[in-house]
């Protein structure tokens, strides 16, 4: 079975690519993910989310993938187009279950996309 940190590096390789059929081989149906505008209550929910994102996407570049046991961060460069147009650093931390991702967190500076999010308030 693979690690952690192998299974998250084949997750962003799938989500680089825009493949959201293969992004979502890797995650618990019941995975949570704990953003700064939202949380997602299932993979699905997620998937959707991370759907609208990758369309806006430029570039994703994973710089680090740090693993422990069922544990695994990633550090990645997000450039984004208009209506969020930006270069941001984002870090997660991710949790694994049975070999999936089960719960995330995400922490980035959301200034670009607060508007997408909040209406501009």
């Amino acid at each position: 079975m693979q690690n952690a940190g192998e299974i998250l590096k084949n997750f962003y390789v799938a989500v680089a690519k825009k493949d959201i059929a293969t992004a979502r081989k890797y995650l618990n149906d019941d995975l949570i993910f704990v953003g700064l505008f939202e949380t997602y209550p299932n993979a699905d929910a997620y998937i959707a989310a991370l759907t609208g994102l990758l369309s806006i996407t430029v570039r994703l570049d994973v710089k680090k993938i740090i693993a422990d046991g069922d544990d695994a961060a990633v550090f990645f460069e997000l450039e984004t187009k208009a209506p969020a147009a930006a270069t941001t650093l984002v870090a997660e931390w991710h949790q694994f279950k049975n070999g999936k991702i089960s719960h995330v967190e995400s922490a980035f500076d959301g200034r670009p996309f607060a508007e997408m999010f909040t209406g501009g308030k």
